[in-house]
């Protein structure tokens, strides 16, 4: 009788180092020269990484390109906003779950096998999306885990609001999303308030939206920052995008970025969607048509746990996308210039066990950890940017979700 269930040969688990990884249980129960499992492959010294985790998306939003037309695309943030809540108005559970499955589907192949995504809870969907992807979190429990952020797409403050939001936390939301920008200007601080009294009602963390223009004077980071001290939120705030403090001088960054440390702040980005967002040209100093990434590399340098999302896919706000994390890498690499070994790692780690560590998973290719592994094309992890963007062999919980054997037979690309 084996002693493994499943038996991974050959893996490359660093840059100097070859080994078998056995798998009992959904877990890594060794690392070390072992016999073969009841199953086994063969990874021919590819590089074998945690499953990429998609730390931030909108499953809900994906493939409404489908429902577009051509005048519809190029339009600034503000436009869009007003073009979603149109074509959301015809949306219904069916149709929300069409389109989220096919996004599910090839995230999967790109060997994605965790996933937070904010589902929109306003007036105008109710708690239709919510619904159909806490259907979808159920149906691909045992391939994927998907975590749920109740997010108000057209505010909280409101009383109707949020009691939406009261409703979608009851029916099994896992984390409250925000997004401050959304609300009447003077009523951003109200909308973080009422965000931690949820968080605090209900015992989730939270993920919020922030700065999402690199415009600095309309920052509402240092209120999250805040917020989180005064309510003791520590290590249970996220911020996603935080583009405004790539805008701000350095030394006021480096404070932001230290109290940051001080309260545990996750920050998550989301390049391709960062690098695209529009905004209306106007005569100002501080405002441009153009929009930039956060200071990714001063975050990581001050051991800020930063993570990765893909953010929209094939929707109002990001046309484009093919729900690949190396796409995603590529572009946080290039933009960043994380060229360095150590940053190259680094992104590595962002789209894999940071985001993981967000979602309060056990990753790592290390003994006692969970059994969610990839093999890669590559034999480096300068490789793995370059390679081709569906994997070659995705692992959940140890189970084989996709295998092809000639790729890693025929060596790295």
């Amino acid at each position: 009788m084996s002693e493994f269930s499943l038996v991974i040969k050959n893996a490359r688990i660093n840059d100097t180092t070859i080994s078998d990884i056995g798998i009992n249980n959904g877990k890594i129960e060794k690392i070390g020269k072992l016999n073969n499992g009841k199953t086994y492959i063969d990874a021919n010294k590819h590089y074998v990484i945690n499953g990429f985790v998609n730390s931030h998306c909108h499953l809900d939003k994906s493939n409404l390109l489908d429902k577009m037309t051509e005048d519809h695309l190029g339009k600034t943030l503000e436009e869009n906003r007003l073009l979603l809540k149109k074509l959301k108005s015809s949306y219904s559970e069916s149709d929300i779950e069409k389109r989220a499955t096919d996004t599910i589907e090839k995230m999967l192949s790109k060997g994605i096998t965790a996933i937070r995504t904010q589902v929109d809870v306003d007036p105008t969907a109710g708690v239709v999306p919510i619904k159909s992807l806490l259907k979808l979190r159920e149906k691909y429990k045992d391939r994927v885990y998907i975590q749920i952020a109740a997010f108000p797409q057209e505010g909280v403050v409101d009383e109707a609001k949020r009691d939406l939001m009261e409703r979608a936390m009851e029916l099994g939301a896992d984390v409250v999303g925000g997004l401050p920008l959304v609300e009447a200007k003077g009523n951003e601080k109200r909308h973080l308030e009422i965000l931690f009294e949820l968080a605090k009602k209900y015992n989730k963390n939270l993920d919020i939206q922030v700065d999402e223009t690199n415009d600095p004077r309309m920052a509402i980071l240092p209120e999250v920052i805040k917020k989180t001290k005064e309510e003791n939120f520590n290590g249970r705030v996220t911020v996603t995008h935080a583009i405004a403090l790539s805008r701000l001088p350095t030394e006021k960054a480096k404070e932001i970025i230290e109290q940051m440390k001080a309260l545990r702040i996750n920050v998550i980005v989301t390049p391709s969607a960062n690098m695209i967002t529009r905004f209306a040209e106007v005569s100002d100093l501080w405002i441009r048509p153009s929009n930039s990434i956060t200071r990714v590399t001063e975050l990581y340098d001050n051991g800020i746990n930063v993570a990765l999302g893909t953010d929209n896919v094939r929707d109002i706000f990001y046309p484009f996308g093919n729900c690949s994390m190396i796409r995603e890498l590529h572009m946080l690499v290039s933009a960043t210039r994380m060229t360095t070994r150590d940053y190259i790692d680094a992104a590595i780690s962002m789209a894999t066990t940071n985001g993981a560590k967000l979602l309060g998973l056990n990753y790592g290719i290390e003994e006692g950890r969970q059994a969610d592994i990839i093999i890669t094309d590559g034999t480096s992890k300068l490789d793995i940017l370059n390679s081709d963007e569906t994997i070659p062999c995705v692992i959940k919980n140890g189970n084989i979700l996709f295998l092809d054997k000639n790729r890693l037979e025929r060596g790295s690309n």
